[in-house]
């Protein structure tokens, strides 16, 4: 056995006893970059926010290969190492609403404030956190930052409700400003596709919006319709290229190609109220089952749905993440734990 491989062991056991009282004890560095063998998927471990009554949001692998998360009622960012220890870092600005979370292009986190006009940065060594606004005077409306990612283009990519618009933003802090063409879109869930763009879920219009990184500012995003009453979720990078989404009102996933073709909006039967959405190594996609405080997996090549129960009850599962060990992970914003769901 190698230093390395002793070492793993040696986090992984320590790891696994810290666990004991969550539910099966399986650590954060448990898995393997590939999936082999199969197993019977299942919710492993749920680890408590240190603050009670936190709602995390937003859960992401940082560069440091631990897990950040916001914890959106007590206006604090989390993060949960790989021996199980959670710390929090408090947002300067109060009443902040910490929503959702991105690595950002400079080994930093970057994060949205959804009840103030600014996004936030956290370093990973020393949890130093920087806020930066966002203002533009072609945006009308406060701005009520929801969705970010990172952009083909080194910036950060912001859905703002408040203003009916996406931002970028340098690293610097410089925003610039894209209004929508559709009014009252109510901009959210925000990626990145693979084809230089970025690509948003519009909730009030049920649309899909997209923008090339490279616009300049004032452009309006190109923009395509799903059906209608879907209550838009979230929306990712698909394993194939695609971009795929729920749609929490219809209890349905989509999928959209990146030239703007819906091709398919399937029903997730059992499934109530889909909201967050990461893909598997496996090829297959992992739902937050909101309302039924489960994980649902769904295997696109048959259309099978399955369903797997949290280990605390009512525990509303929220966003969802790949962790660094490929496993699944989500946010519990009722019960203020973070989830581990394993599936090979």
């Amino acid at each position: 056995m190698t230093l390395k491989q002793t070492l793993a062991w040696f986090a992984g056991a320590v790891a696994a006893v810290l666990l004991v009282a969550c539910g099966n004890a399986t650590p954060i560095t448990s898995g393997s970059p590939t999936p082999a063998p199969t197993i019977t998927p299942f919710v492993s471990s749920e680890y408590p926010t240190q603050t009670s009554g936190a709602q995390p949001g937003g859960v992401v692998t940082g560069p440091d290969s631990n897990l950040w998360f916001t914890e959106t009622a007590v206006n604090k960012i989390g993060k949960l190492n790989q021996q199980a220890q959670v710390s929090e870092y408090t947002v300067p600005t109060a009443g902040a609403s910490p929503l959702t979370i991105a690595t950002g292009p400079d080994g930093a986190l970057w994060f949205t404030e959804n009840t103030q006009p600014k996004i936030g940065r956290i370093t990973t060594a020393a949890g130093v956190v920087t806020e930066y606004m966002l203002t533009s005077a072609l945006a009308i409306g406060t701005p009520t930052p929801w969705g970010i990612t990172t952009g083909p283009d080194g910036a950060l990519w912001v859905t703002d409700p408040g203003t009916n618009g996406i931002w970028s933003v340098t690293t610097a802090g410089v925003p610039s400003f894209y209004p929508l063409a559709s009014a009252n879109a109510d901009p959210t869930s925000i990626t990145t596709g693979n084809n230089g763009a970025v690509w948003f879920l519009e909730a009030g219009a049920n649309k899909v919006g997209t923008i090339a990184v490279n616009s300049p500012q004032g452009t309006h995003p190109t923009e395509y319709p799903v059906s209608a009453g879907a209550g838009l979720g979230v929306i990712i990078s698909g394993t194939d290229n695609a971009l795929w989404f729920t749609e929490q009102s219809t209890d349905k996933i989509g999928r959209m190609t990146t030239n703007g073709v819906l091709t398919a909006e399937t029903p997730l039967t059992g499934v109530v109220g889909p909201f967050g959405l990461a893909a598997g190594i496996d090829g297959n996609y992992y739902i937050a089952d909101t309302q039924g405080s489960a994980i649902a997996q769904f295997i696109p090549s048959t259309g099978k749905v399955s369903t797997f129960k949290t280990i605390t009850s009512a525990s509303q599962p929220y966003f969802l993440t790949i962790g660094p060990d490929s496993e699944v992970y989500f946010s519990e914003k009722a019960a203020s734990r973070i989830g581990q769901f394993r599936y090979f």
